[in-house]
């Protein structure tokens, strides 16, 4: 039976101190992050670790993230040079991951059987306190079926994981709603391999120019995963999605008859030009990356057949956003020659 955590005043030491005691048993502790919620683990633990796999689905050649509350850990886990902790000393804790030569002490069940390992240094004081109580790192990966919308609601966290997991601290909505941004520091150029809440600007302040992967932009998966969000399709309702890359498009398409059986996601500013159901993602790239996954619940939820998304501009967080969308698309439409695609699919239907 899953334990429901209260993180309010008078319980917040108790519940931290109990998701402690349960990571430290081998046990799974559903917590948030700045980003999204996290499933977690002792690291150091192949059994405790082959419980995340399982109370997710999720396949073995998909590695996990490592979270620390501290830079002792990080050398514990990793092997780093003077040059990369200056730079982490930087940076973290921030939502940026890094991609580095992992130590024999995390198992191979946590690496997928590579020799790197995802390190992250969260920005949430929840997830650092558990982490700092339980004494040890904490593999971490977000905390959803695989292929699913990560959860940024604990309320959606208990629906979909309650009695698949050990605990789940109950702390409401996360801050930003994507995942982590993940770097490649192992060799230079260092390379992006998935964008996320930590934007490419405050990377390249930092590190210098990057390298950005073609799988980073969300348009082709890897044939490896190096890290989470590479291979496989993820973040997807389990309704059709469809993305309108072109806002004329977009903005034609929702106005139409053609609508009809589409929950519509768009900005404040498109919302006028939706003829039927519509859920306003927010004013800017931001708002819309915080609603995301939650909208995408809704969608699945709603009586409506399909989803139908707009495209963001591509800065800041809005990179990250765009990838999360792409990945989670049944079908892209990237200019105005395409848009007939959507009807050869619903034809076929």
């Amino acid at each position: 039976m899953t334990e429901i955590l209260n993180i309010s005043d008078n319980k917040y030491y108790e519940s931290i101190k109990r998701a402690a005691e349960i990571i430290k048993n081998g046990g799974t502790v559903v917590f948030p992050t700045e980003t999204v919620y996290g499933l977690g683990a002792n690291a150091y633990s192949e059994d405790a670790c082959k419980k995340i796999f399982e109370a997710k689905k999720r396949p073995a050649d998909n590695p996990l993230i490592v979270t620390v509350s501290n830079f002792e850990m990080v050398n514990n886990v990793c092997y780093i040079d003077k040059d990369i902790e200056e730079k982490m000393k930087k940076i973290w804790p921030s939502p940026l991951t890094l991609l580095l030569k992992k130590k024999d002490v995390i198992p191979d069940i946590v690496t997928s059987g590579m020799d790197t390992v995802c390190v992250r240094f969260p920005d949430n004081k929840i997830a650092l306190d558990l982490i700092e109580a339980a004494g040890v790192p904490v593999a971490a990966p977000s905390a959803n079926i695989a292929t699913r919308p990560s959860i940024v609601d604990s309320k959606d966290a208990i629906k979909e994981l309650d009695g698949r997991v050990d605990a789940i601290i109950d702390a409401g909505r996360v801050k930003f709603g994507v995942e982590s941004t993940i770097l490649d520091v192992t060799k230079k150029p260092y390379s992006l391999l998935r964008p996320g809440a930590y934007s490419v600007e405050d990377i390249e302040a930092v590190f210098g120019q990057i390298y950005i992967s073609p799988v980073a932009e969300g348009y082709k998966e890897s044939s490896i995963a190096l890290t989470p969000g590479m291979k496989y399709r993820h973040y997807a309702p389990s309704k059709k999605l469809f993305l309108i890359e072109n806002e004329e498009e977009f903005r034609e398409f929702i106005s139409s008859d053609r609508s009809r059986e589409f929950l519509v996601l768009c900005s404040a500013d498109n919302a006028k030009y939706a003829k039927f159901d519509k859920i306003v993602l927010g004013k800017n790239a931001v708002e819309a990356a915080h609603n995301l996954f939650y909208d995408f619940r809704i969608l699945d939820q709603s009586d409506k057949k399909y989803g139908v998304i707009q495209a963001f501009p591509e800065k800041g967080i809005g990179f990250g956003l765009m990838n999360r969308i792409r990945k989670a698309s049944f079908l892209i439409i990237k200019d105005k020659e395409n848009i007939d695609k959507i009807n050869e699919v619903l034809n076929e239907s």
